[in-house]
């Protein structure tokens, strides 16, 4: 199905994950990618990112002005979001048939995260096709998950999403690990400072785990037990160069999941400081840093949550 005329400032939701017009051209399949990149998710639903596309050249910038709350101390979830935006695009860019060459922190201004050279035509794989068909169709779902262990296939299929990224992934899908993760998650809630607490529920952000089956927010052994699986992705080091592969490899997962009809909700708070990232490595026995912890397993349809057009985040020019 051919997607209506591009405009900028349609609802991302609507074009992410359509197939070009035969006769489009690169730049109409570059805005096309962008509006996939979009659709990406960030803590509270903040939209830390600012884009620059001249030519055949796309620059990704945070966005000063939308940082992702109080639980973000360091720009780290910030910046994996950045990251998770960046995979999306780059996942669209191939399926549309276009070769790119990504650079991360290239320098030249405080706020440029990556730079995609688009050059050349590129034949995608299937399975890249998929994920990008699955882009517009994923959603974080924050409720119970239905029960039952991931498949085997999926597993694998996950794991080969993070080859080549930079970073490492692990499921966690053992009730001893998973509690001790979840009682991570309870300490982090426990312990997150009056002042820090409120200033997040005034920004907006959601809540720092997920409903229950009463529509509480799940507390104490309800959140290993309303968690099929975690999901973690790591990292060998700790800084803005780690968090974007961190955040590519997490929308990888997130899209090959969808296609296999598995849903992903995100548990940021104990990662929101350099020590409960060492922390969750340490408990999931690998090196390293933990960048994103989500749960995964069975979920439900519901609406998407409404992104900045392409028109509110496209700069017409480069940053001073």
């Amino acid at each position: 199905m051919q997607p209506p005329d591009l405009d900028r400032h349609a609802d991302p939701w609507t074009l992410a994950g359509s197939a070009p017009a035969p006769e489009a051209g690169p730049r109409a399949r570059i805005e096309l990618a962008l509006h996939t990149a979009l659709t990406a998710p960030s803590p509270g639903n903040c939209q830390p990112w600012r884009w620059f596309a001249g030519g055949e050249v796309i620059e990704l910038y945070r966005d000063p002005a939308r940082t992702c709350g109080a639980s973000d101390p360091d720009g780290q979830a910030a910046t994996l979001a950045c990251g998770a935006a960046l995979g999306a695009l780059r996942v669209a860019l191939r399926a549309l048939g276009l070769d790119e060459q990504t650079a991360l922190l290239p320098g030249g201004h405080p706020d440029l995260l990556a730079r995609v050279a688009v050059g050349g035509r590129a034949s995608p794989l299937p399975e890249e096709q998929w994920l990008y068909q699955a882009a517009p169709k994923r959603r974080t779902y924050r409720g119970v998950m239905a029960h039952g262990p991931l498949s085997r296939a999926l597993s694998r299929r996950l794991g080969v999403m993070v080859d080549g990224t930079g970073a490492e992934y692990h499921v966690v899908e053992d009730m001893t690990r998973k509690q001790a993760i979840a009682a991570a998650v309870e300490a982090a809630i426990a312990g997150e400072p009056p002042a820090r607490a409120a200033a997040r529920a005034a920004g907006g952000e959601p809540g720092v785990s997920f409903e229950g089956p009463d529509g509480a927010e799940a507390r104490g052994p309800a959140i290993a037990d309303g968690a099929p699986a975690f999901v973690v992705v790591t990292t060998a080091g700790d800084d803005h160069a780690e968090w974007l592969r961190a955040g590519q490899a997490l929308m990888r997962v997130l899209l090959r999941a969808r296609v296999d009809h598995a849903w992903g909700s995100f548990l940021h708070l104990p990662l929101a400081d350099a020590a409960g990232r060492k922390q969750l490595a340490t408990l999931m026995g690998a090196t390293g840093h933990a960048q994103a912890l989500v749960r995964l397993g069975g979920g439900a349809d519901s609406l998407p949550t409404p992104r900045r057009p392409l028109s509110d985040v496209l700069l017409a020019q480069r940053p001073n």
